[in-house]
């Protein structure tokens, strides 16, 4: 295995391989066509739609209502998406309209009237890509922060089932992985290495969360040795079959039926 196969690494990537080495094997090496699941859709035109608005308010101070948006992010990622999506037992009506439901929540609307990004010469920090390189690691780990605001804290935009608290916030991998980038590229506006998650839920009353976190040096150097292991992994072709996660199963894993699933025939 060798950069001849593989160009970057990013976040995706190396927690794919943490969680079944096997699955990145066949998503990444063996590059298996997959389809999209109706919660990587949903969330995708979730998080196309708050983009959209919160770059709109902060250029012009005002824009359309959410549904609306919602509505023409929809349909562009239908056309594109829509004969790759398995839909199970969802249909584009019933997953469009939870999209809608979500739109209309007073707490995820006020919550976004909330998000002040940072603009510089009129572009707003909005899914900005990073780059970054750890030793002994011959390729590039990239990534694309969903939002830098004012005041320098960096912020990712995230749909769950359920609602998040600090711990949950803390265990997350990915603030290392934009704080490592924006800091090899020289920002100095987070010195206290600061990260803040903007958590929609998807309950029977949909809300929203802003929670902060605050994060420590050492854990950079942490991140550095698993993206190192990592990537000894993956030079040695070594890709393990991980049975125990929660997405090693015919409902969640697009690999089923070439991995676990023929042992079950």
């Amino acid at each position: 295995m060798s950069e001849e196969f593989i160009k970057k690494l990013s976040y995706s990537s190396i927690s794919s391989y943490l969680s079944c080495g096997l699955w990145w094997k066949f998503r990444y090496v063996d590059k298996i066509p997959t389809s999209t699941s109706t919660a990587l859709l949903l969330g995708g035109v979730f998080h196309n739609t708050v983009e959209k608005f919160v770059t709109d308010l902060a250029l012009t101070n005002t824009a359309e209502p959410l549904v609306e948006i919602w509505k023409n992010e929809w349909e562009k990622k239908l056309e594109q998406e829509g004969g790759k999506v398995d839909w199970q037992d969802e249909t584009p009506e019933s997953v469009e309209a939870e999209g809608r439901r979500l739109m209309e929540s007073p707490s995820i609307f006020q919550t976004l009237l909330k998000v002040n990004p940072q603009v510089i010469d009129k572009k707003v920090s909005i899914e900005k890509q990073v780059e970054f390189f750890v030793p002994e690691v011959e390729l590039p780990i990239v990534g694309y922060i969903d939002i830098i605001e004012q005041d320098g804290v960096p912020g990712d935009f995230k749909t769950a089932s359920m609602s998040w608290n600090e711990k949950k916030a803390m265990e997350e991998l990915q603030p290392l992985f934009y704080i490592a980038g924006l800091e090899q590229n020289g920002f100095e506006d987070n010195p206290e290495m600061k990260f803040r998650h903007f958590v929609f839920v998807k309950n029977k009353t949909p809300k929203a969360q802003i929670i902060e976190t605050q994060r420590k040096r050492g854990e950079l150097d942490f991140l550095f040795e698993i993206i190192q292991r990592v990537w000894q992994g993956i030079k040695s072709e070594t890709f393990v079959p991980n049975p125990t996660t929660w997405k090693c199963s015919e409902k969640y894993c697009e690999f089923w039926g070439i991995c676990r699933g023929k042992s079950l025939e």
